[in-house]
């Protein structure tokens, strides 16, 4: 497995987190803001059903009856949030931006108490909270001090190795915080709209070359694949992709610039736009000098798209982004 091409885009989320983490994360924070912070979204207890029994990375862990305060770490934020479920305390990839939020969310995300930035997690302030259940959902390249917040609450660790994985874990985080109705709704509509888009787009579908380029500068620059994130959702509204993203023996190759005529045969180039600011990154932006990126068919067509979740890492997100690309098929 290629532990880098897993962690290319996270480590410099994370690695830039952390420079501007705050004093809080080595030391305990002030006040008592844990003591009123609020329960579930759903007003009460989330896991009502009685205690269960979840596989996780870090082995079966029992989650008790009646868990109201959760602090999630890294992507398991977004995951709760799409379940319905508002955690007391998150990590942030900067002082004010959870993981990856859909709109709809941010309102929500504000109410939720900050632990740290990144991997920088205040151990302190996760105490302080008084969780009943901790998530942590990421990569497996990372030490989440997953040890520590076992001495704190029953603790879930979902060691992220590939895209898929994400999805895989929102399942098992649904069941640990008794909201499977909530989950099976979440997939079924994806999965609904993904069907429709296949069907109702297949004349385009069938002659239009896709890929997801990326680059955070160094003179490289990504292409995801079919089993990246967002290939996972093409692949699954029946997207057909480019030479470079069609070899999916991993999720993301790195190459250098003077390789950008790999994406000579793509129709369309989707290229990462962040959910906290709406801008391209501007690493992705500074492929547009290089004269081989002025020559690609997409970029000569005016087919470059930034799109929004180029990490998709739950269903909320995937539906999201097949949204996306229903907007770039009909502009086709």
């Amino acid at each position: 497995m290629n532990t880098r091409a897993l962690t290319s885009r996270t480590a410099r989320a994370f690695a830039a987190a952390a420079a501007v983490a705050l004093a809080a994360t080595a030391c305990g924070s002030s006040g008592d803001s844990g003591k009123d912070a609020a329960p579930g979204a759903s007003g009460g207890a989330v896991n009502t059903a009685g205690p269960v029994t979840v596989e996780a990375t870090n082995g079966k862990v029992t989650v008790p009856a009646g868990v109201q305060r959760i602090v999630s770490i890294s992507y398991a934020t977004g995951a709760l949030l799409d379940l319905g479920v508002q955690p007391v305390g998150t990590s942030t990839i900067d002082e004010n931006n959870p993981m990856e939020l859909l709109p709809s969310q941010t309102e929500a995300a504000k109410k939720i108490e900050p632990i740290g930035s990144g991997i920088e997690i205040n151990i302190e302030k996760v105490a302080s909270l008084r969780p009943d259940l901790i998530i942590v959902e990421g990569a497996t390249a990372f030490d989440w001090g997953v040890s520590k917040l076992e001495g704190i609450a029953p603790t879930l660790y979902f060691g992220i190795d590939k895209p898929v994985d994400l999805l895989n874990a929102q399942e098992k985080i649904a069941t640990a915080v008794g909201k499977e109705a909530e989950f099976k709704k979440l997939k079924s509509d994806y999965e609904a709209k993904a069907a429709k888009i296949k069907t109702d787009y297949a004349d385009k579908l069938n002659s239009i070359k896709w890929t997801i380029a990326s680059s955070y500068g160094g003179g490289e620059f990504l292409v995801d694949t079919a089993t990246s994130w967002v290939g996972r959702v093409l692949n699954d509204a029946g997207a057909k992709f480019s030479q470079a993203s069609a070899d999916a023996t991993d999720h993301e190759v790195t190459y250098s610039v003077e390789k950008l005529d790999v994406l000579a045969d793509a129709d369309v180039i989707l290229i990462p736009k962040m959910a906290a600011t709406g801008e391209v990154p501007q690493d992705t932006k500074d492929l547009d000098k290089q004269p081989s990126w002025q020559n690609l068919k997409a970029v000569k067509a005016g087919k470059v798209v930034p799109l929004t979740y180029a990490t998709t890492d739950r269903y909320g997100t995937s539906i999201d982004v097949l949204d996306q690309i229903e907007a770039v098929l009909k502009g086709q």
